[in-house]
């Protein structure tokens, strides 16, 4: 009697695992049963047959009408499902981005973001990746599953969270899961502090590096506020031109104050150095837009961009990049700086100069 009530409870076991698993979408089929619908089916298969992910082929026009098409019709049901059972059901890369790419840009509805099992789908294709340098896969799985970084599964969110910090996930793709990382996802708990020491680690990667400064500065919490500026201005002493950059970019999107001098004079430093003069551009215009802000005189940014942007030690193209500063100051003294710069004989400077004039007058009036 103990081993046939042994073998029904072994059985019953066995058939609720069976069933609990697959369905990833609304439950009504098993992942590694569903079958995908046909025409979609087709579209995928020539998607991921294009060497490329752009309007250079053919099968990527057709797909991008077809499937924007039927995301609309109301007829069509599954479509979300039947594309994420796609990259769980995939043995293929290129089938995998196809399916992502096409979710990415041609569902038109982001409501899957709000399931998790579908971001666990696309968390265990891109851990399944390799780097190639010709393959941007990883980066098209990176950008689906950088959604779910405001997820409020808990377990998700912990598992992305461990590959955006393991060096071994595929380079595109976690680089892209961090370029797409903002406020929302810094509101959760973790992410920031990750990327900070994504940031100030050595060891990394330095493009990795500077993905995260490229992102940290759009926190808005007032504690890592601090942190990220005391963090960029510590590495304006970088040795590295990248980093130092990175900072520089970031402090002026924060337009920060405590660091107002230290950038000014970082940009005094190496301002007229090719290597530096667009970044350093950005964040004097950075600094000079917008609202006046305490502790911030934006009159000396102007000043540094106009006195950059005639150093002939750098080139006519590379001094460019302190017009649009010189523009957003704007004013008398903007449109004096302005006229002498596009009066003169090096065209690579004089003609975006008198741009910038023409649009200061064209907004005065």
């Amino acid at each position: 009697m103990k081993k046939l009530i042994l073998i029904f409870y072994l059985c019953f076991s066995t058939v609720m695992l069976l069933t609990s698993c697959g369905g990833s979408g609304n439950g009504d089929e098993k992942t590694n049963t569903r079958k995908m619908d046909a025409k979609l089916d087709t579209l995928i298969t020539n998607l991921a047959a294009c060497k490329e992910q752009n309007t250079n082929c053919d099968a990527y026009l057709n797909a991008s009408n077809v499937i924007s098409l039927m995301a609309k019709d109301s007829s069509v049901k599954n479509l979300i499902d039947d594309l994420f059972n796609g990259i769980a059901q995939s043995t293929s890369s290129s089938r995998s981005a196809a399916c992502a790419h096409a979710i990415n840009f041609w569902t038109n509805n982001w409501d899957y973001y709000k399931n998790p099992a579908y971001g666990r789908i696309v968390l265990d294709a891109l851990k399944k990746e390799k780097y190639d340098e010709n393959s941007y896969v990883g980066s098209t799985l990176g950008q689906l599953l950088s959604g779910w970084l405001v997820s409020n599964d808990t377990a998700l969110l912990n598992d992305i969270y461990v590959v955006v910090k393991d060096v071994n996930t595929e380079k595109r793709g976690r680089m892209e899961i961090i370029r797409l990382a903002g406020k929302e996802s810094f509101a959760k708990p973790g992410l920031l502090d990750i990327l900070v020491d994504l940031a100030n680690n050595q060891n990394e990667l330095e493009e990795v590096r500077v993905t995260c400064l490229n992102v940290l500065w759009r926190t808005e919490e007032s504690a890592q506020y601090q942190k990220i500026e005391n963090m960029y201005l510590a590495l304006l002493t970088s040795s590295s031109t990248a980093i130092v950059g990175a900072s520089l970019d970031g402090l002026g999107y924060m337009r920060s104050a405590i660091a107002y001098s230290k950038v000014l004079e970082t940009i005094e430093k190496y301002g007229a150095n090719e290597d530096y003069c667009s970044v350093s551009g950005r964040s004097l215009k950075s600094y000079i837009s917008y609202e006046p802000k305490e502790g911030i005189d934006s009159k000396k940014a102007f000043k540094l961009a106009v006195k950059m942007a005639n150093n002939k030690t750098l080139k006519a193209y590379s001094r460019s990049n302190y017009i649009y500063a010189i523009e957003a100051f704007g004013g008398n003294e903007g449109k004096s700086a302005l006229t002498k710069l596009s009066a003169g004989s090096e065209i690579e400077i004089a003609d975006p100069a008198k741009q910038a004039l023409q649009r200061l007058k064209n907004n005065s009036l």
